[in-house]
């Protein structure tokens, strides 16, 4: 299977999970407070840039997807760092540099202190304050980036941080979910304007980062309620908010963050609970159920959008290289299969180019093309990598 000569081969990084020493940020104060394993210094990628750009290229990578931290930009209220605006466009230039075409981010999980203190994503007044941020990001690097994703995984932000407690702020209610994440994509479809009337008659694509996933019911006697369940969730985390932005023509293309499948059955607080795991089918280190053809699937149905699709973000943390090369491999097929039915997918992001810190998890779960030693910061290429190399520099698959 030979991809489009314009396909864009890549990887994908996040500000705060790789840069280190992001201190203006919630996420920061929450894992001292929280007592968890704290990012520190991470991959000390905002010290190493270039050298991870360079890796990247030997891969024969096209393109990286990287993060904007807001909490550097903005580290008070109404205050713009000209010292990090500068670090982030000298970010820039060296992707171009190396021949990397640059997909930005300027949302990826993380708030500034300040604007979480202020009660965040739950106050429509704060969507201002990111705009800001967002307008005066977007025009000191607008002559060099014509990619943006304004939000990653909003669902999973707003679910995490309000319906599990599990992220910042530790909140658990459902209204406050709703709430925060409509004021997310009021912010999404109002910065979509700002950032096209910003180019004006210069090209720009803009969309989101979309988690989505395969949701199965849980088998047994509750088939009949888990199967209304998977309904349920399906709605609502994974096509609610795609089908209001569609409507709305506010994506320019789709964002797709894929990695596993989630077993769904009646019941708990929301109606529906994924704590159900089957013997059968391989798992990953952080227990996910690995499931290539759900990824065929969900490419099939982001069809009915008839807008380009992007893989922002694919991939799994192994404890043995076999099997990254066995989800890299299987991944990659079912894109294949997906473009041969007719859909329309522009690039491939694997997550990521680096090991890093997985939020709540820390820093165990491992999804880099290269190893990080974090005591010496050593990047080390895992032999998988130089198949996905292999396969970015032929534009090719072999089924």
């Amino acid at each position: 299977m030979r991809f489009p000569s314009n396909f864009l081969w890549g990887a994908s990084l996040s500000s705060y999970q790789c840069e280190g020493a992001n201190l203006n940020s919630d996420w920061y104060f929450w894992e001292k407070e929280k007592g968890l394993e704290l990012c520190g210094l991470a991959c000390d990628h905002y010290h190493h840039y270039d050298q991870d750009f360079r890796l990247a290229r030997s891969l024969n990578l096209k393109a990286l997807r990287i993060s904007i931290e807001w909490s550097r930009i903005c580290p008070y209220p109404e205050v713009f760092s000209q010292k990090e605006l500068q670090h982030y466009s000298s970010v820039i230039d060296s992707l171009l540099r190396h021949n990397l075409k640059p997909v930005v981010t300027l949302h990826h999980f993380t708030n500034p202190l300040w604007f979480s203190d202020r009660e965040g994503w739950l106050c429509s007044k704060n969507i201002d304050s990111f705009l800001e941020y967002l307008r005066k990001t977007v025009e000191t690097l607008k002559d060099r980036v014509d990619t943006w994703i304004i939000f990653n995984e909003p669902l999973v932000y707003a679910y995490q941080g309000f319906i599990t407690g599990s992220w910042p702020p530790g909140e658990r209610s459902f209204p406050k979910a709703k709430k925060v994440l409509a004021n997310i994509l009021e912010a999404y479809c109002r910065g979509y304007e700002e950032i096209k009337q910003i180019y004006g008659r210069q090209p720009v694509s803009v969309s989101l980062a979309k988690h989505l996933r395969v949701f199965e019911a849980v088998p047994g006697l509750g088939f009949p309620l888990n199967s209304i369940a998977v309904g349920l969730r399906d709605r609502i985390f994974n096509w609610q908010a795609l089908d209001y932005l569609a409507k709305r023509k506010k994506l320019d293309f789709i964002g797709l963050n894929y990695y596993c499948r989630e077993y769904v059955q009646a019941g708990g607080l929301f109606g529906c609970e994924s704590n159900y795991q089957p013997k059968a089918g391989r798992k990953n280190h952080l227990g996910w159920d690995i499931y290539p053809q759900g990824f065929l699937d969900i490419l099939v149905e982001l069809g009915k959008y008839k807008l380009p699709v992007m893989i922002t973000e694919n991939g799994t943390a192994e404890t043995e290289d076999r099997f990254y090369q066995e989800y890299l491999l299987s991944h990659l097929k079912s894109l294949a299969q997906a473009q041969a039915k007719g859909v329309d997918v522009a690039g491939y992001f694997w997550w990521s180019l680096l090991d890093n810190f997985e939020w709540d998890k820390g820093f165990k779960p491992r999804f880099g093309l290269f190893e990080v030693d974090y005591k010496t910061l050593t990047r080390i290429s895992r032999p998988f990598a130089q198949t996905y190399a292999k396969i970015c520099q032929a534009n090719r698959l072999e089924l």
